[in-house]
């Protein structure tokens, strides 16, 4: 068999990558191992108003549950700093729903999709990427890599994987609970969830989805224990499990005939670990770097390689910052935290948190993490809770 160009794994960045291609007259065939489009259902499903606009993703009534215009976020000791937008900040989706809804447009624009067809190698002629294996052989012009955080077809032929900041992710809906309705949760503290948090996340009148992310340990027994202190219990439907990426890209993405895109690529939030945003840039990107090639009728790793250039010109200082800030906030005691939330609520912080979120942007992080640094209220109470060898640390790499 031989198509144009092969998508290996149907998540969104995949999707998006041949929705792309496909609207431009490309022949791309998507190959997911699964037997159903997105599943399994592995997000906390918080997709901001801005990233779906980034993506040309309307919003619709197929996959958005519920609607967010802000939240609360706790302290490892349970001080709550409330930050509510005066707008929709994010769509709460069904994960599953959204991908078969990114998959319809795909197809309806001329993309096949093949589920239940395992890619398990790459085909290589004279060193460069020309085709995949699994229960069919296929031939292609370009391979554009979506498989997810494994990576193994990357590493098949050299290229690297994430290999650091990898938490362990887990996820519940717990029915008949009574959460603010507009409101995410975020708690923090080592106890919990070492290395990121654990979230609350509404998704109906009577209804949330929880879960963390973790470093170690049992996540499935720290989120029960977390759900039996948030609700006084702990039952759930069925956990759902994946790994979490916070340690930024990957140090290359492309070779010849093959580009790496969303999750295998590390091109993940590392303060949230929300991929399907910046990874759905990312493919965009792939898909005009692909269509360069095909105008060029060269699929080397040298015209392939205006990929990386431009998405790292595009979004590649944002994954630095978030970084930055991820490993920033590892090295910070939950005794720090706990005396900067109480610093925050006494100096009578939350309008101007309110105030950097409504004009930030939920994805592109640098912005409100820089005017965080440059407010006067918010610069004593960093200095005084953080120290201010901390302070001129954050300063320093914002060029403050």
């Amino acid at each position: 068999m031989r198509t144009e160009t092969v998508v290996v794994g149907a998540g969104p960045a995949g999707l998006l990558a041949a929705r792309e291609l496909a609207d431009r007259g490309v022949d791309v065939t998507i190959f997911e191992e699964h037997s159903v489009i997105g599943e399994p259902n592995h997000c906390a499903g918080i997709l901001s108003v801005e990233g779906l606009k980034r993506l040309d993703v309307r919003p619709s009534t197929d996959f958005v549950q519920h609607e967010v215009r802000g939240g609360t976020v706790f302290s490892p000791d349970g001080t709550a700093i409330r930050i509510e937008g005066g707008s929709t900040r994010a769509y709460i989706v069904d994960r599953a729903a959204f991908d078969m809804h990114v998959a319809g447009v795909a197809q309806d624009r001329g993309a096949e999709i093949e589920v239940g067809q395992r890619v398990v190698g790459l085909t290589v002629t004279d060193g460069d990427v020309t085709g995949v294996r699994g229960k069919i052989d296929v031939r292609s012009d370009v391979v554009i890599d979506c498989e997810g955080a494994a990576g193994s077809l990357a590493r098949s032929i050299g290229l690297p994987s994430s290999t650091e900041g990898i938490l362990a992710g887990i996820n519940v809906e717990v029915p008949d609970v009574s959460v603010e309705p507009n409101m995410v949760e975020v708690w923090l503290g080592s106890e919990t969830a070492p290395g990121l948090f654990a979230w609350v996340v509404p998704i109906g009148e009577t209804g949330a989805r929880c879960g963390l992310a973790c470093s170690g340990g049992n996540a499935l027994r720290r989120l029960e224990e977390f759900l039996a202190e948030r609700f006084g219990k702990s039952r759930h439907l069925e956990p759902i499990r994946w790994p979490v990426l916070t340690g930024g890209p990957v140090s290359r993405t492309f070779a010849g005939g093959l580009l790496l895109v969303g999750d295998v690529a590390g091109q993940t939030k590392p303060t949230t670990g929300g991929g399907v945003i910046m990874g759905g840039l990312c493919a965009v990107e792939a898909a005009k770097a692909t269509m360069t090639a095909y105008d060029t009728g060269e699929f080397s790793e040298d015209v392939l390689g205006g990929y990386e250039i431009s998405w790292r010109s595009a979004i590649g200082r944002e994954f630095s910052t978030m970084l930055f800030v991820r490993k920033f906030m590892n090295k910070v005691s939950d005794e720090r935290i706990n005396n900067l939330f109480f610093s925050m609520k006494r100096a009578g912080l939350e309008p101007t948190l309110e105030g950097l979120v409504d004009e930030g942007d939920m994805d592109m992080q640098s912005g409100v993490l820089r005017s965080a640094l440059t407010d006067l209220g918010m610069i004593r109470v960093l200095a005084g809770s953080l120290g201010r060898m901390a302070l001129g640390e954050l300063r320093r790499f914002f060029n403050l």
